[in-house]
């Protein structure tokens, strides 16, 4: 029982991470930026925190600023004709660098960050992010499935053209699907240094990409997609409890925190695909 629950309590920010991904993916416009928006959110809810004392307002400001510079940059990328995949790419390296940037000049520091107005209680934090992250990717999924605006989503990068001769603009859904995609993946950054009650660089780690393998292995089905997150969050976890067991004990440690990204690519490499027509 408490295996079960800390997979899910590892699996609740990666969940939300993932439907960013996945709603970036029905549009046509994979978000690769991910995986270093999950830092410059983490940095941006300690900050914002240590500003304003409270870890929900930190949060608030944190996923909001998030969203705005993504949808800023979106914006001036879409009006010159840029090619997407490389901004968004471009994107990733440039919250890295932003992220190292602010903790710097802000705080003297490349390094972890901690304070006084950054300290939870581990436990509570982690139940209460539990649960925010498991009632808001469940209103994603049911937007996503239930609504004419998730209809219309969902059809976005499959039959833009459609949507077009219907009077709906395509790349308005583009433009809020990586929306969706900053939002998740700032908040996903903000658990989980809500959890630490502290800022560490780099504290993504690869969740940004496996939430894209995830996708790719859900075949861009909700439910599949959830228990591809599932399935890499038992590994993680496994990775970490594996190195009590005596009979592990010999095995070098950078092998054991390698089995989530090894049965991630076990994964990508076995399961069939669809092939195109």
């Amino acid at each position: 029982m408490n295996g079960a629950l800390s997979v899910m309590h590892i699996a609740a920010p990666l969940l939300l991470v993932t439907l960013g991904g996945l709603i970036s993916e029905y549009a046509g416009r994979m978000a690769m930026f991910l995986e270093c928006m999950i830092n410059l959110g983490a940095f941006c809810c300690y900050a914002f925190t240590q500003w304003t004392g409270s870890l929900v307002a930190g949060t608030v400001l944190s996923v909001a600023a998030c969203t705005l510079l993504v949808c800023a940059i979106e914006r001036v990328a879409a009006r010159r004709k840029a090619n997407m995949f490389l901004v968004s790419l471009a994107m990733n390296m440039f919250f890295a660098a932003l992220a190292t940037f602010l903790s710097a000049t802000l705080f003297g520091t490349r390094g972890v960050l901690y304070g006084d107005a950054f300290r939870f209680d581990a436990a509570t934090v982690r139940a209460v992010t539990t649960a925010a992250c498991a009632v808001l990717a469940a209103a994603q999924i049911i937007m996503l499935r239930r609504t004419t605006f998730g209809l219309t989503l969902r059809v976005t990068g499959s039959d833009g053209d459609v949507l077009q001769s219907c009077g709906i603009s395509p790349a308005r859904y583009r433009t809020i699907s990586w929306l969706f995609a900053a939002a998740n993946a700032s908040l996903a950054g903000c658990v989980l240094a809500a959890r630490l009650s502290s800022y560490v660089p780099g504290m993504a780690g690869g969740r940004g990409w496996t939430a894209l393998a995830a996708v790719y292995l859900g075949k861009k089905h909700p439910l599949f997609v959830a228990l591809a997150v599932l399935v890499f969050s038992a590994a993680e976890y496994a990775s970490v409890t594996v190195q009590n067991i005596a009979a592990l004990k010999n095995v070098p440690p950078p092998v054991l925190l390698a089995l989530p990204y090894l049965v991630s690519l076990a994964l990508i490499v076995a399961v069939p695909q669809k092939k195109d027509a």
